[in-house]
């Protein structure tokens, strides 16, 4: 095989940098926090509770301890929210993201839905 001309090689090199750009910037993108968002789900450590959103369906943990901060996560494709029925919260959590949700500080039953997809239901126990 021939050997790579010089306008070859500085075009693979030209690509060779963009690519780490891109992966630098992609890694970078998530660094800077939203002062009024959710705390991300990576926060939470190991034994993070979680309610998992696939197939258009909940995933809810038995109960959860009040005030305590849990990951909403969804696998779909699309958003969705965690929206109480009696306003105590309301998350968006972007197609395939997941994010904190801080749970009442009050025990009781809490039913939710989502926003964008209303026949999605199911009840969060605090206490």
């Amino acid at each position: 095989m021939g050997s790579i001309t010089t306008p070859r090689r500085r075009a693979l090199g030209a690509l060779a940098a963009a690519a780490t750009i891109l992966t630098a910037a992609a890694a970078c993108a998530g660094d800077e926090a939203d002062p009024g968002a959710s705390t991300p789900a990576a926060e939470a450590g190991s034994n993070e509770t979680v309610i998992t959103i696939s197939d258009f369906t909940y995933s809810v943990p038995e109960s959860v301890e009040p005030g305590a901060t849990i990951t909403v996560r969804t696998e779909d494709g699309v958003g969705h929210t965690v929206t109480s029925d009696d306003g105590h919260f309301d998350v968006e959590v972007p197609a395939g993201q997941e994010v904190g949700l801080t749970v009442p500080d009050e025990p009781g039953e809490f039913p939710f839905h989502c926003r964008p997809h209303p026949q999605m239901t199911a009840t969060l126990v605090v206490g």
